[in-house]
C-alpha cells in the first residue's frame, strides 16, 4: 500500500489517501462488473469499501451484520467509541480505530 496525501482546500484539513492494486481472476472482475452500469470493476470495489467502512464505524449499519458474517467479531475489539472522521459529539453513534489487538 502507498499512503499519499492531497492538498486541502483552504480552511479543510489535509486528507491522506492510500493507493492499493488488485489483482483479480478475470472471471472473478467478470462476474463483479456485472454490479456496475457500465461494467466498470474499479467502480465496485470503490463502493464495497466504502460500505465496508460505514459497517466498521457503523454499529447499528446493516453492512456490520455482513461483516460478522464475513470476518467475525473479533476485529471490533480493536475500536473504540468515536467518530473515525472527527465529528463532534458521535462518541455514541460511532466507532474508530483505537482498541486492543
Amino acid at each position: 500500500m502507498e499512503t499519499m496525501t492531497r492538498q486541502a482546500k483552504p480552511g479543510n484539513e489535509i486528507k491522506p489517501t492510500v493507493k492499493i492494486t488488485v489483482e483479480l481472476d478475470a472471471r472473478v472482475a467478470e462476474l463483479l462488473s456485472v454490479l456496475d452500469t457500465k461494467g466498470d470493476v474499479k467502480a465496485v470495489l470503490i463502493l464495497l469499501a466504502d460500505h465496508v467502512q460505514q459497517g466498521v464505524y457503523r454499529p447499528g449499519a446493516w453492512e456490520r451484520h455482513w461483516l460478522e458474517q464475513v470476518f467475525g467479531n473479533a476485529w471490533q475489539s480493536k475500536l473504540v467509541p468515536g467518530d473515525p472522521y472527527g465529528r463532534p459529539h458521535c462518541e455514541g453513534i460511532f466507532q474508530k480505530v483505537g482498541g486492543g489487538s
